[in-house]
């Protein structure tokens, strides 16, 4: 996950392509992958989360989405 010291906008996203990962002592790439951050208001993200999920499979997304609030 990248760091970024921005402050909280509600209008702030940015999408980029992950790292790749270390596993069992091999780098695996995530080329494939998005990697997007944006402020959604602390008292919202779960029910964000809920809905992004949804709209995603609805739209055909088949692999994992992965949160961190």
């Amino acid at each position: 996950m990248f760091h970024s010291s921005q402050p909280p906008l509600y209008h702030f996203v940015k999408v980029t392509t992950p790292n790749p990962k270390f596993v069992d002592g091999v780098w695996v790439s995530r080329e494939d992958d998005i990697e997007g951050t944006l402020y959604v208001p602390p008292n919202k993200g779960k029910r964000f989360e809920t809905l992004f999920k949804e709209h995603a499979i609805g739209m055909g997304v088949t692999g994992p989405i992965e949160f961190v609030l």
